[in-house]
């Protein structure tokens, strides 16, 4: 569990624009708040989700799971390069490539799944004691869906 300054000041260092020599302002860490909101809401509409509240202020807990750290850190600062790059390019092709391996671990991990009702052939039986005086209602009809 990390605070969203020192998530947000990783991003930063990623991409040039954050280092113990010249640290980033503090209009720099509300823009990386703001988007860092905005990356895990995007995610969470695609079904991504680990827990995650959007941040009030910079300084809050992100309460992350430890594996998907690294995961915001680098997706973090390609959102955040073209608001820092200063007509340079600081996005690198390893940085992509991690990011992009990263966020596949996250997705892999707290995808949500949907696992769909059985269908059933005419042929299962449906057990003991679902008698009834209806003709063949020993066994499920063609088709029907069982829930799991």
């Amino acid at each position: 569990m990390s605070d969203g300054t020192s998530i947000i000041q990783k991003a930063l260092q990623k991409i040039g624009a954050h280092s113990v020599i010249s640290p980033a302002s503090a209009e720099a860490i509300l823009v990386g708040k703001d988007a860092l909101n905005s990356m895990i809401e995007m995610w969470l509409s695609k079904g991504i989700d680990f827990g995650f509240a959007p941040l009030n202020a910079p300084g809050d807990d992100l309460n992350e799971p430890a594996d998907t750290r690294n995961g915001i850190i680098f997706n973090l600062a390609l959102i955040l390069a073209p608001d820092f790059d200063n007509g340079k390019t600081v996005v690198s092709r390893d940085l992509k490539d991690i990011a992009r391996s990263e966020f596949n671990t996250i997705k892999r991990l707290y995808r949500k799944v949907a696992v769909p009702d059985k269908v059933v052939s005419s042929t299962l039986p449906k057990g003991a004691g679902t008698d009834s005086w209806f003709l063949d209602s020993r066994f499920f009809n063609r088709g029907d869906r069982v829930k799991n």
